[in-house]
């Protein structure tokens, strides 16, 4: 091969190497564009339908009150935030657009469902032993404990979060004691993104329903024990 074989073979090796290397170089600014793009707007919101999360965390709640195994007693009548409701004022983006934002707007198309009642006349001795029971019970049920404080009795608290479900919606549920005697129970998703159609009120806010059916045993019994 001549020299000048040689140069004109070694221009286009050159000139191929520099097309691969902007093609590389394009989809790397592609991808690094998608990636801020992500980061601004963070993670989707899980979709579901509130009327069955609804329903699901009526079950979680009922799941903790069958693992206290306390003795019959009787609900707080009229306890503040009690009932099952869907709210969408804490619901926001998730990304950096979100966390440099002083004043968010709210996620169009999205809701966090929250349920919870409170037992009366609890003792915080035994209301302590009762989590200790819950714990031991809901651990072995799959559930995981997120943190657990028993002193002093009449703050003591337990925080779990159930099995993961398959439509990836991230449950908070837990048991607090109030020095009144009371003992609450509650379970919260993070917001979720509800489908097309879903009923709503006037504030954008799903229909779910409003009464829990948990626990049971204790929707029927107006006295106390």
């Amino acid at each position: 091969m001549t020299g000048r074989q040689l140069g004109s073979a070694g221009r286009k090796w050159k000139a191929a190497r520099l097309i691969a290397v902007g093609v590389l170089l394009v989809g790397a600014v592609f991808l690094t564009g998608l990636k801020a793009v992500e980061l601004w707007q963070g993670d989707p919101f899980p979709v579901a339908d509130p009327v069955a999360v609804a329903q699901r965390l009526d079950g979680q709640t009922q799941s903790i009150y069958d693992a206290l195994q306390l003795p019959p007693t009787r609900l707080v009548p009229d306890w503040p935030g009690g009932g099952i409701e869907a709210t969408v004022h804490d619901c926001h983006a998730r990304g950096l657009g979100e966390a440099l934002n002083d004043s968010p707007p709210e996620e169009p198309g999205t809701a966090a469902v929250h349920a919870s009642w409170a037992l009366a006349d609890v003792p915080a001795a035994e209301a302590v032993e009762a989590m200790a029971r819950a714990r031991r019970t809901l651990t072995a049920a799959g559930w995981t404990v997120t943190s657990s404080t028993e002193t002093p009795a009449e703050d003591a608290s337990l925080r779990l979060r159930p099995p993961a479900t398959a439509d990836g919606v991230t449950v908070r549920a837990g048991v607090s004691v109030y020095p009144n005697g009371a003992l609450a129970v509650f379970a919260v998703t993070e917001c979720l993104r509800y489908p097309d159609g879903t009923a709503v009120d006037t504030e954008g806010r799903p229909r779910v329903p409003d009464v829990p059916t948990a626990p049971s045993a204790l929707r029927s019994r107006s006295t106390p024990r």
